[in-house]
């Protein structure tokens, strides 16, 4: 069985995880992280930025000492349960000082708030459970 590489970027402001909803996603109509797959030869650090500057558009780029290495997972693909995926979820130490405007690769951007009502990946679930275990975000009981 191969595994897919992938990237995920966390984006956290005032309590709050920046997802999003890309075509792809929404064919299953869940919600993923910034990111995406990791090209031959691209490191995943590589991969983190060029997916932060294809997704987020407006001339935002993210530097390598603004991403943390936090969380790894094995796991079935959000936009297709027939891939699974190594999924390296980094932590954005820059606050999104652009529009987040949707585009051809981006229908939805939301600043969910744990315990919302939405289908977020497997990543995005067991990223906030450790998020919560180590301080990195609140998560409010509704």
């Amino acid at each position: 069985m191969k595994i897919k590489e992938v990237v995920g970027i966390a984006f956290i402001e005032e309590g709050k995880l920046l997802i999003v909803q890309s075509k792809k996603s929404s064919k299953t109509n869940s919600y993923t992280f910034i990111g995406g797959g990791v090209e031959e030869g691209e490191t995943l650090i590589e991969a983190a930025k060029r997916e932060v500057s294809e997704e987020i558009h407006s001339g935002f780029t993210i530097e390598d000492n603004e991403l943390e290495l936090v969380f790894e997972q094995t796991e079935q693909a959000a936009s297709d349960p027939n891939l699974t995926i190594r999924m390296h979820v980094f932590l954005a130490h820059k606050k999104i000082d652009v529009p987040l405007i949707p585009n051809e690769e981006i229908l939805i951007y939301h600043w969910y708030t744990p315990g919302e009502n939405y289908h977020v990946s497997n990543s995005i679930r067991d990223f906030l459970a450790y998020a919560k275990e180590n301080n990195i975000i609140e998560t409010k009981q509704r």
